[in-house]
């Protein structure tokens, strides 16, 4: 499906892969240019749902046209992959199981370039004795998580704990296939359908953010158990701190 917007702002584009679809997005160079690039979607990326959004350029450099197709030619080794492109730099994230296909792709890209045009690549290399699933969850297991904590008896998240959800966000965006459960607990303080009200709008609170920063919120399951799964004594101020948590798990 393929989509146009007026073109206000400067020349960007954007391509997202994950889960069998393929999102395009930006500034085209011309309608030829538009119809190449869903050509070369079809044949690297034949099992997709594509969805393209194009801004036609009032004016674009001439390696313009060039470059973002080569882009999605390079992007078609990767698993999954993000790639952002603008008229100074080009980044580009994701997860490859063929190291070497991808490097000699991005030396085709760079051949086009013009001199003054930054590019990075930050790829994650999935060997085959380990599948990708298991590589995220690897992965995972090694985040250090910070507790995530409120203001008192609110879902306002204090401003310490941004850095958990952005280490979060950032597993989010290398592992596109992952659904994350998000899970808010409280300690047994109040009544219990407080409890579970505070409790899912907390969770509901870190999904948010963390789909502010571009993850899809249907990868999020969001959900609230107030007090009733404690891993503490509630008894003692330290064990319903304790109970007072958001839980991450992978689906």
């Amino acid at each position: 499906m393929s989509s146009r917007v007026s073109a206000l702002d400067d020349e960007r584009f954007s391509i997202t892969t994950a889960q069998g679809r393929l999102l395009i997005g930006g500034t085209s160079a011309s309608a030829a240019h538009e119809a190449a690039l869903l050509q070369l979607a079809g044949e690297h990326f034949g099992g997709h749902e594509t969805q393209a959004l194009f801004r036609p350029g009032v004016v674009v450099g001439e390696h313009w046209e060039t470059t973002t197709n080569r882009l999605l030619y390079a992007l078609a080794v990767l698993n999954s992959a993000e790639a952002e492109m603008d008229r100074r730099s080009i980044s580009i994230r994701g997860v490859t199981s063929d190291v070497d296909a991808f490097a000699a792709r991005v030396e085709f890209l760079r051949e086009e370039l013009p001199g003054d045009i930054e590019l990075s690549a930050d790829v994650l290399v999935v060997r085959s004795a380990v599948s990708f699933d298991e590589l995220c969850e690897r992965a995972f297991s090694e985040i250090v998580l910070q507790p995530v904590s409120f203001r008192q008896s609110s879902a306002d998240i204090r401003q310490r704990s941004f850095v958990t959800l952005d280490r979060m966000t950032d597993f989010a965006h290398d592992c596109q296939d992952i659904t994350i459960a998000i899970t808010g607990h409280t300690d047994a303080s109040g009544d219990e359908s407080w409890n579970r009200q505070l409790s899912r709008a907390r969770a509901q609170a870190v999904a948010d953010h963390i789909v502010d920063h571009g993850i899809d919120p249907q990868r999020l399951i969001v959900n609230g158990l107030g007090s009733s799964a404690p891993i503490a004594d509630n008894s003692t101020a330290h064990g319903r701190e304790l109970n007072r948590r958001i839980e991450f798990e992978l689906r």
